[in-house]
């Protein structure tokens, strides 16, 4: 009897690590290295017996050790009625798992073991029958910022295994790319190691991959253990000896096979309750989910896994000594810590990993959000991984290679700016609309290509998925936000105006520039737009420089609010409101001390000292008390103030503006104002754009050019 040796279930992958490591996972270049077959290289990896001296030889050429990796066999089969037949369905279970479910893909493309990760879960308060709702009251549920419907409030934090550990039924939800079908991998290879419910007899069933509605599930559990009939699939879950692992319940294609998929888990899950069921299924649900099951939700990253998953992400990407990855760890996280934003980021795995893939490519993270996404996202549509293509969108997948990378982030800006426009809507796309509109901008031939191209998308890099059936949306909102950006950054001047005055657009702009901070590039470009709306006016330029004139003019000491008293003047003179003025801080008191100090004769300062003294005392120190005050006396009192000031301020000539430019003028104003609350929003730019922006307010054109010509230009 000769001698052979097995490659430990223990130890398996670990020598796939190793193949990847050194033989780029190509088991071919290992066998040339090695001088043997190919078959002999399967029959290790399938941990199979091979002679010892292979084996050794193997082990040699992996750099493992071959005494530890391996268990002693002998190659005269045993015969076939000395076998445990549970212990043969345990076996296949086992190696099936390992072999298509141990690893999970980065963005970079790079692999990684699933127990290299760890994942807590969210007890929740709500039973899943609650999570019921009709596509039209999705969005009334929907949490834009965390990207999860309103499953109910979290209960504790608690450790993923000790979850899955003490219930019996457990349904796992998660918005996308939270880790959901992570977590179940997890818990099958932790199985596979002899560390979750070992006693028991795991399968992993893909629910997407059910091929159509003839397809039972009890029929596809029979399937993965090895069985030949259902009868011994059904006394394996009568006895209560499977762990059923179902992943991805809003991953199955159509509504029909779905409904029927649903239909059969709260049959075979009530019908044999002594097995163990465990679910996954995105927040975003439409359809009924079985009752029975305890529902916990994929928790964000703690600051201790998110330093284990970046150090685990570049080990994958090649780096293997520990205090290098201690290093790049601690630079990575430096480079985090010094922007708050870039922080909130590293929660999520979907958006951490991108954070890993610029940080590889470029050996530095950007300071600002918006850079790390424009980086980022080039990245990952410059890469196209053949092993996703879809089959059957073969000529999707072709048409959508094709294109560069500035044609890839135009499509999808566009398509993320269309959805913003309709402000009630925008998280949500049917998939005709969006498929309409990819096939108008290719070209293509009908909405059916454009569905192919819409699913090559979605293979090659996932910036848009499927929430449900034909229905889409953008993996994650900020990166909706940020190809929106991207697109109104990128429209003429007029067309940008437009729409910063437009109240539709006041919500969708505001929610840019919270997800950009800081959002100098967008303010730039709206400052820009709004001055450009009316340079092409003479009355226009003739007025604000009259305006100008009248604030430079005054010899003021400590005159910090010129853009203020230059928002005082137009609105006083055009009667408007003082809306940008105060929201520009300035005030009553402060204007009329202002005011004050100019050369004026003493009729005009008793009239001044008159109005100051009918404003509450403190108006400012307590806003409720002078608004109280105000809705009552402020129109008479502000009529008041415009008389003493046409009276003596010569500000009432008449600039004999009509309809249409009395209206620009107006836009033109409450666009400027718009501009201003949204620089009050925290941290929506740097300081030195917020002090550029508030100097060149209500500035005539000409002076723009003279005094920011890189910006305006001097021609």
């Amino acid at each position: 009897m000769n001698r052979s040796r097995k490659l430990a279930l223990t130890n398996w992958t670990k020598a796939n690590d190793a193949l990847n490591l050194y033989f780029e996972g190509n088991k071919s270049k290992l066998a040339v290295d090695t001088a043997m077959s190919r078959t002999t290289i399967t029959a290790f990896f399938k941990r199979e017996p091979v002679r010892e001296a292979q084996f050794r030889k193997l082990c040699l050429a992996l750099k493992l050790n071959w005494q530890e990796v391996s268990t002693i066999q002998t190659l005269t089969p045993q015969p076939e009625n000395e076998t445990d037949p549970l212990q043969q369905v345990r076996e296949h279970c086992r190696q099936k798992i390992l072999s298509l479910h141990s690893r999970m893909r980065l963005l970079s493309g790079e692999e990684i073991r699933v127990d290299q990760l760890y994942v807590d879960v969210w007890v929740l308060n709500r039973s899943p029958r609650t999570f019921q709702v009709s596509q039209d009251k999705l969005l009334q549920t929907f949490d834009l910022r965390n990207d999860r419907l309103g499953l109910g409030d979290r209960i504790r934090r608690s450790p993923g295994l000790e979850v899955a550990n003490t219930n019996p039924k457990l349904l796992i939800l998660g918005k996308p790319g939270a880790g959901k079908t992570t977590f179940l991998k997890l818990l099958a290879v932790n199985w596979c190691m002899g560390r979750f419910q070992s006693d028991l007899i795991a399968v992993f069933i893909e629910l997407r991959r059910i091929p159509n509605g003839q397809r039972k599930l009890l029929d596809t559990i029979r399937q993965e253990l090895g069985l030949e009939t259902l009868e011994q699939t059904e006394m394996l879950l009568k006895q209560g000896n499977l762990l059923v692992l179902m992943d991805g319940l809003d991953e199955v294609p159509t509504n029909e096979l779905r409904r029927k998929v649903q239909e059969q888990i709260q049959e075979i899950t009530g019908k044999y309750a002594d097995s163990r069921w465990i679910l996954t299924c995105r927040t975003q649900v439409i359809e009924p989910l079985p009752v029975g099951f305890t529902s916990v939700e994929v928790s964000d990253f703690s600051q201790e896994q998110g330093q284990q998953f970046v150090q685990n992400w570049f080990q994958a990407s090649g780096q293997s000594d520990a205090q290098v990855l201690l290093q790049q760890w601690k630079k990575f996280d430096s480079a985090v810590s010094r922007n708050p934003a870039l922080k909130e980021l590293m929660v999520t795995p979907v958006l951490l990993s991108l954070m890993c893939l610029v940080f590889h490519d470029e050996g530095e993270m950007p300071f600002q959000v918006t850079e790390l996404y424009k980086r980022g996202i080039r990245l990952l549509l410059k890469k196209w991984n053949d092993a996703k293509a879809i089959e059957a969108w073969e000529i999707g997948s072709e048409t959508y290679r094709q294109l560069s990378v500035d044609q890839k982030e135009t499509l999808l800006s566009k398509i993320a700016a269309h959805k913003f426009e309709h402000p009630e809507n925008f998280v949500l796309f049917q998939q005709n609309d969006i498929a309409t509109q990819i096939a108008e901008f290719l070209h293509l031939a009908n909405p059916k290509e454009g569905v192919a191209v819409l699913k090559a998308m979605e293979a090659q890099h996932g910036l848009l998925i499927e929430r449900a059936d034909e229905l889409w949306s953008f993996s994650h909102i900020t990166f909706q936000e940020h190809f929106t950006v991207q697109w109104l950054t990128q429209l003429p001047s007029e067309q940008l105006a437009e729409k910063i005055v437009s109240s539709q657009w006041h919500r969708v702009v505001e929610q840019l520039v919270r997800s950009q901070q800081p959002a100098d590039l967008l303010l730039r470009r709206i400052k820009q737009s709004i001055d450009q709306s009316i340079s092409g006016e003479p009355a226009f330029s003739q007025f604000l420089t009259w305006v100008l004139q009248k604030v430079s003019s005054m010899h003021i000491q400590n005159n910090d609010k010129p853009a203020a008293l230059r928002a005082f003047y137009f609105a006083h003179t055009l009667n408007l409101d003082l809306g940008l003025a105060h929201a520009l801080n300035l005030t009553f008191d402060y204007l009329l001390d202002y005011l004050h100090t100019l050369d004026l004769d003493s009729k005009f300062q008793h009239k001044l000292k008159q109005l100051k003294d009918h404003l509450p005392d403190n108006s400012w120190e307590d806003r409720e008390i002078f608004w109280q005050w105000w809705q009552i006396n402020g129109n008479q009192w502000t009529a008041q103030l415009r008389q003493v000031m046409t009276q003596n301020q010569n500000i009432g000539h008449d600039w004999q503006f009509n309809e249409q430019q009395q209206q620009q003028l107006q836009r033109y104003y409450d666009a400027n104002h718009f501009l201003v609350k949204l620089m009050q929003i925290e941290g929506a730019a740097s300081q030195e754009v917020r002090a550029e922006i508030e100097d060149s307010l209500l500035l005539p054109w000409e002076e723009l050019q003279r005094r920011y010509p890189e910006t305006y230009g001097n021609s």
